[in-house]
């Protein structure tokens, strides 16, 4: 997979943080599994450069670490969230970020060329009804 934006190791953090938030389990596929990351060009192509710059950073340094220090890191921003302190604004900015662009292509109902399962919006019978416009 190629992103316009994303290098490969930070692909690879992405799934790497993917899995972490999105295990599989009850039917449901784990987010490298279903592949959405295919689509990562989708969620961040109207991001600032410099944010996209961060983001590739942050994404391959964890790519580079063994899976429980991935754990160690997100468990670390989720508990910002009832934290005080001066890392926990960015702590938690952070977690909305990784939260955002996982459960975006998660639950976007688009996949990997190679997934032939059902996608999570199928699974929990979500159907987009969309309003006319007049």
């Amino acid at each position: 997979m190629k992103s316009d934006y994303l290098s490969d190791k930070a692909l690879k953090g992405l799934n790497t943080i993917g899995d972490i938030m999105v295990p599989a389990g009850e039917g449901f596929p784990s987010f490298s599994e279903l592949g959405c990351i295919e689509h990562i060009d989708t969620v961040v192509c109207h991001a600032p450069a410099d944010d996209i710059q961060d983001l590739n950073a942050f994404l391959g340094l964890l790519s580079m670490c063994p899976k429980f220090i991935v754990r160690i890191v997100i468990n670390t921003t989720e508990k910002a969230r009832k934290s005080e302190g001066k890392l926990a604004p960015t702590l938690r900015l952070l977690n909305a970020a990784l939260r955002g662009i996982v459960f975006t292509l998660y639950y976007s109902g688009k996949h990997g060329e190679e997934y032939m399962g059902q996608t999570p919006p199928d699974i929990i019978g979500f159907e987009l009804k969309c309003v006319p416009e007049d």
